[in-house]
């Protein structure tokens, strides 16, 4: 059987078929239930599409391989997806104008490219070294998410990526993201409060809008990022802050120094 004998009518005794072949599986609509029990790992999905609103309770996606895939307002809970890699995927329903739900889900190492995550929420999920990728997270939420880990008795060091993504609207608050990469990304009218960015690279991106009360960006980059009105007294810290020449006023301006050009 080769994957060109699937036709969208896809039967589980021929997806269980080919799983155990090891061939791709592209083209079918697939029922979130076939998965349960399933060994993904390896396995590659390909314009593959799932009913809006499915539920996937407690499957493991590990290291299995999404491309072109829908997962139209579907919900993630307790899922295992370590090393999984999602390009070119959709969470999003817009019939409903519903995003996706990642609940008490394992992100470790996840890899999202090139995906329509908006309005989807991640509550209490753990995302240590997640990658988000040129993706779409308007109105995403992340509160609750753990971007640590603990290896035996030593707690390692926050890691996530996030390279080129919208994340307006988004609530990004209560987090512990120090030393995060979040370059070339839109942050306007997001919610920092309370969160942790010390050392983050945030080269480029924009805050106009955000809501930064509390928000630690000690030692954090932000050389080239369109901060809007931001005010340092609102900040927890900025000490070793870093930032281009042509943003010195802005921030002395929210001090109330007037800058008086040469």
């Amino acid at each position: 059987m080769t994957s060109s004998d699937i036709s969208e009518a896809l039967t589980f005794n021929t997806f269980s078929a080919l799983l155990q072949s090891g061939k791709p599986i592209e083209d079918a609509e697939l029922d979130a239930s076939w998965l349960e029990g399933k060994d993904l790992r390896e396995v590659a999905f390909h314009n593959c599409s799932f009913e809006p609103g499915s539920d996937f309770n407690g499957i493991d996606f590990r290291e299995s391989r999404w491309k072109d895939t829908q997962f139209p307002a579907c919900t993630f809970k307790s899922c295992d997806l370590r090393d999984a890699k999602f390009e070119n995927c959709s969470f999003y329903y817009a019939d409903t104008r519903a995003g996706g739900c990642f609940r008490h889900a394992d992100l470790s190492n996840v890899e999202f490219h090139n995906c329509d995550l908006r309005l989807t929420t991640f509550p209490y999920s753990q995302m240590f070294c997640i990658t988000f990728q040129n993706s779409r997270l308007t109105g995403a939420s992340l509160e609750g998410c753990d971007f640590g880990k603990v290896a035996g008795k030593r707690a390692l060091k926050t890691r996530a990526t996030f390279t080129d993504c919208q994340l307006n609207y988004a609530t990004l608050s209560d987090l512990d993201l120090e030393e995060c990469i979040m370059t070339d990304c839109d942050l306007t009218s997001s919610n920092l409060t309370n969160t942790n960015l010390t050392n983050a690279d945030l080269k480029r991106t924009t805050l106009s809008d955000a809501e930064t009360d509390d928000l630690d960006l000690t030692y954090a980059d932000l050389r080239g990022a369109n901060l809007g009105a931001m005010f340092l007294t609102s900040l927890r810290g900025y000490r070793g802050m870093m930032i281009s020449a042509n943003q010195q006023h802005l921030l002395l301006q929210g001090l109330g120094i007037k800058v008086d050009p040469d």
